[in-house]
């Protein structure tokens, strides 16, 4: 059996791109959600990529002088869903940005709608959203409940490889009836720290987030909570995962004995195997990092466990469970289950990885020192 078509609702991609404006960790970090501003300038560079969209735009001060300020939006993803595509704003492009300001006063802007400008008179031509199809804004024609939506086509993996284990190689991504976005922000069980865990959590300073200066994510953060398409390749002797987001690769070979004590780092080091319909992949060596959008640290004595299975429903696909628990005897009194599932994609292509750190200093992290 066979669906032809998925569709994807105007207000999934608006609800998407609404959720993540401050979820993801370096807006929150970098910008004030209680101060906005409007800037006009000249486009020097658009980078249509993840994890953020960015516009470079000449800003002209009031004494003549010019500024290059950055702004940034949600990622990409979010913003192809609705119509947006690498040349939607190009070179030389005069338009104005409006959203929050920083923090700490440095020339960027966050991305709540945008307007194309007539470079001589300054008077709008377009409004723009990313949340909106930007051609329907060139055209000038109203958007209506009427209009073309989306359309995505459903995937059916066989349930097993030629060589008789459970497939799971293929392209996931997130759909809004799925699971939510996630985080500790209200969409999942809380974090059981214990005492110790609670003083690392009221350390945490979340402008100081290492990941908001592209340090990498960590493997709960990466394979937990990201909003973005996954890749799994399996081979005879491994499994590859691949993410969207921040390009991060894993290859995990099959083993029954978990690694031994060694070298920490983001990703640790893994071991795989397969439980009946089940894949399982523990991870152990792993450095201290956060494990959400909004910080919430762990110790770098965790240990993390994935359970990866199949559903297939006939109106949706063939779906990926995943449930990652993680353990940490110094930060957390139990056990902390996540789960996820996504939704097999045929067609989708990645949107390169191009992470940009903010415009301010790098200052101390006092919880990582």
């Amino acid at each position: 059996m066979k669906n032809e078509f998925l569709k994807f609702l105007v207000f999934l991609a608006l609800g998407f791109n609404s959720l993540i404006v401050f979820a993801h960790h370096s807006s929150t970090s970098t910008f004030s959600a209680d101060e906005t501003i409007s800037v006009d300038g000249v486009v020097t560079e658009f980078l249509f990529r993840n994890p953020h969209v960015l516009v470079y735009l000449d800003v002209t001060n009031e004494d003549g002088s010019v500024t290059n300020w950055m702004s940034e939006g949600p990622s990409a993803t979010g913003w192809r869903r609705v119509g947006w595509k690498p040349d939607s704003l190009k070179v030389g492009d005069t338009i104005r940005v409006s959203g929050n300001s920083t923090l700490d006063g440095s020339p960027m802007v966050w991305i709540d709608t945008m307007a194309l400008l007539d470079g001589s008179t300054g008077s709008v031509v377009a409004e723009l959203d990313p949340g909106e199809d930007p051609t329907v804004a060139f055209s000038g024609v109203k958007v209506t409940k009427d209009m073309p939506v989306e359309t995505v086509e459903i995937s059916f993996l066989s349930p097993n490889l030629p060589s008789g284990e459970p497939n799971f190689t293929g392209v996931t991504t997130r759909h809004i009836s799925l699971s939510a976005i996630g985080g500790p922000d209200g969409n999942d069980p809380d974090i059981p720290y214990n005492e110790l865990g609670l003083a690392a959590l009221q350390a945490w300073d979340i402008e100081n987030d290492p990941q908001v200066f592209c340090d990498p994510p960590g493997v709960v953060r990466q394979g937990g909570y990201t909003p973005y398409g996954q890749i799994i390749t399996q081979y005879p002797d491994h499994v590859v995962i691949e993410y969207e987001e921040y390009g991060g690769r894993r290859a995990i070979f099959f083993g029954d004995e978990l690694p031994k004590s060694g070298v920490r780092s983001h990703l640790g080091d893994s071991v795989a195997r397969y439980e009946g319909d089940s894949l399982i992949i523990e991870t152990v060596n792993l450095l201290a990092n956060a494990s959400g959008h909004r910080g919430r640290p762990l110790s770098d004595k965790i240990r993390v466990t994935e359970v990866f299975t199949r559903i297939d429903d006939p109106e949706l696909g063939t779906q990926l469970k995943i449930e990652m628990t993680v353990t940490d005897p110094e930060f957390l009194a139990e056990p902390w289950t996540i789960s996820r599932t996504k939704l097999y994609t045929a067609g989708y292509e990645f949107i390169e990885n191009v992470c940009v750190p903010p415009l301010r200093q790098r200052p101390a992290n006092v919880w990582q020192e």
